[in-house]
């Protein structure tokens, strides 16, 4: 069976890498978007992540409000997502093949973090539950990518469809980039 759906081995695998990969990109987006880190989730993400990342900047020193260390960790655990399931298929892939679905699937998976971090943040916001920590922190992640957004689409009788705007810009972006690395 072909594609991560057919075979159930190579869906767990790409899910778990997934995963890292967005705990990852999380923390970098955090630390470059300044969000603030008294939240308890964002508390969280750092507890989870700084056992991982400590060791990596002793290396690689962050850059301003760049955590370098985070970035080149998702990228690495996207590199070996794409290498553990072409090798888990039996497919051989050059070092060229390797670096582009290493981008394809690092810009794959940003996109998605914030195609759901928006998501959530729209959903949140029609519950009304504006207060909670987890809405902080989506709105911490989702404030730097809607608000250019909301500044050329205001609001419509109060309701705000800068939200709606994003999701299908990445959807485009997610079709177009496809298309042009691996179409």
């Amino acid at each position: 069976m072909s594609g991560s759906f057919g075979d159930p081995s190579v869906f767990l695998v790409r899910v778990l890498f997934e995963l890292v990969a967005f705990v990852a990109f999380a923390r970098y987006f955090l630390q470059l978007f300044q969000a603030n880190f008294y939240n308890p989730v964002t508390q969280a993400v750092v507890k989870i992540t700084d056992p991982v990342l400590n060791p990596i900047r002793a290396v690689i020193r962050p850059v301003g409000r760049h955590d370098l260390a985070a970035l080149v960790f998702a990228l690495v655990t996207v590199a070996l997502m794409v290498w553990a399931i072409t090798a888990m298929r039996g497919v051989g892939m050059s070092g060229t093949g390797l670096f582009l679905g290493t981008l394809y699937f690092a810009f794959l998976t940003v996109t998605n973090l914030f195609f759901w971090t928006v998501l959530l943040r729209a959903v949140a916001s029609w519950l009304g539950n504006e207060r909670s920590p987890g809405v902080a922190f989506l709105d911490d992640l989702t404030d730097p990518v809607v608000a250019p957004v909301r500044r050329v689409l205001p609001p419509i009788g109060g309701i705000d469809l800068s939200p709606l705007a994003v999701l299908l810009i990445i959807q485009v972006a997610q079709m177009v980039v496809g298309n042009l690395l691996m179409g």
